[in-house]
């Protein structure tokens, strides 16, 4: 009996280990990782439509699992000071639009964490571009790579003009490691499929303990507290997982550009660098002789961004803009765009900086609406002349009004239904008043 129950207790033994050490390499994210890390398995069950949009909002987590993309935000949560509020789809934006002319995806460093949604980077772009183009994001914390390129996939539903995805040297590379080689849906993104069980990421301590961080004050007052060895994870590329990582980053960049031209979409990549990287050039200018970690990650970093950079440069639907250039010229004067302590996330003035570097190149890729003839194709097939103004759209009765009125049809822009979505109905005419419907300038 004592022999059934050692072999017993042997056998659980085993079955604990093997179960274990699978679970530590196949989904380690589910052995004490944060919940951005973890995953959960898809249920075939289809739930009704309207319980399936609601039934997260009773929840009392700010971030829910999600089979497929790891984590998602609550839906329809209330403001708080750094956080929400959440439109029903569970991004930081106050209202879900029909059509959007600009999207923008990342993670919490676009999400906007440390300030109210008024000024985090996407809501400054959506002030400096003022009412010439809506703005969207579909931003998320402890999203990556893989995160972005699925919701590149679904921001097509609302017609974009212009996606901007802003990648993060932080934590991306591991993060889109982690969903590539934990969920199947993504296995297709590997690049080096020799990794085996012998590969690990970088040990790291989250938080950062004391010993870890490195406190430094600047001559001009502004005072921080920098995690090289957290951010170094991400960085440190002597590790195959965190190479593998940044190739993921490639390759979806890639991905996303090969979709974009299918459906007409510019694209702008950025690469928003650790506040380590953003203080380096400040560091430099007083200096300060850098913590030995701290100018390893640096060092990496840059070398890990510029590499990375070259290559989105060279898609041609893609225009990269650098935002590590601007912030570190900004870490430069006496304003603290980062917090005082550990914490990575740019304040006020530092999303302020993103967004000034966004916007006259979204400016560039969609130009402000101008008086204009335009032909619109609706959905009967039929052909419909407007006019296109800052105001509205006014609609001519019949092609021969748009001629009587100073126009020439050939010189009609084509224009798609989402152009005109947005945009308030002024009504029909067939009146032939050249000065209020012909081509002259639009009023200030």
């Amino acid at each position: 009996m004592k022999k059934e129950w050692a072999l017993l207790a042997g056998v659980a033994a085993v079955t604990t280990m093997v179960v274990l050490g699978s679970v530590r390499w196949f989904a380690p994210q589910l052995l004490g990782i944060p919940i951005d890390l973890q995953s959960v398995r898809v249920s075939e069950k289809l739930p009704a439509f309207y319980e399936g949009i609601f039934r997260s909002i009773n929840s009392k987590e700010f971030l829910l699992k999600d089979p497929y993309i790891s984590v998602r935000a609550k839906p329809l949560m209330s403001r708080g000071f750094s956080v929400g509020p959440h439109d029903l789809l569970g991004f930081r934006n106050r209202e879900i639009p029909s059509v959007a002319d600009v999207i923008i995806l990342g993670d919490s460093q676009t999400y906007g964490n440390n300030v109210l949604l008024e000024y985090n980077w996407p809501s400054r772009l959506q002030m400096l571009l003022g009412q010439q183009s809506s703005v969207y994001s579909m931003a998320t914390g402890g999203w990556g790579a893989v995160q972005y390129l699925d919701m590149f996939a679904k921001s097509l539903f609302f017609r974009p003009r212009v996606v901007v995805v802003a990648f993060y040297g932080g934590n991306d590379p591991m993060e889109s490691y982690m969903l590539a080689y934990g969920v199947e849906k993504w296995a297709w993104l590997k690049v080096a499929n020799e990794l085996d069980e012998s590969d690990r990421a970088p040990a790291v301590k989250f938080p950062s303990p004391p010993e870890e961080s490195w406190s430094v004050a600047f001559d001009d007052g502004i005072k921080t507290v920098f995690t090289p060895s957290l951010r170094l994870q991400s960085n440190d590329v002597e590790f195959a997982v965190v190479r593998e990582g940044w190739a993921i980053m490639e390759k979806v960049g890639k991905k996303m550009s090969e979709l974009a031209k299918k459906h007409e979409v510019e694209l702008i990549y950025t690469i928003i660098p650790t506040k380590e990287l953003a203080y380096k050039r400040k560091i430099e200018a007083e200096g300060i002789k850098p913590d030995p970690v701290y100018n390893r990650l640096v060092l990496t970093e840059s070398a890990n961004i510029k590499r990375l950079a070259d290559s989105f440069s060279k898609l041609n639907n893609v225009t990269y803009t650098d935002v590590v250039t601007p912030l570190q010229q900004a870490a430069l004067q006496s304003v603290q765009i980062y917090p005082h302590d550990t914490n990575g996330h740019p304040m006020q003035s530092g999303y302020m900086v993103i967004a000034q570097t966004i916007a006259p190149v979204v400016r560039k890729l969609s130009p402000p609406m101008r008086r204009i003839l335009t032909v619109a194709t609706l959905p009967d097939n039929s052909k419909q002349y407007l006019l296109l103004t800052k105001q509205g759209t006014i609609w001519f009765g019949n092609p021969k009004i748009a001629e009587r009125n100073g126009w020439k049809l050939a010189d009609a822009k084509s224009l798609r239904l989402r152009d005109f979505t947005r945009l308030p109905f002024l009504g029909f005419t067939n009146n032939i008043e050249p000065s209020q419907f012909g081509p002259v300038s639009d009023p200030d």
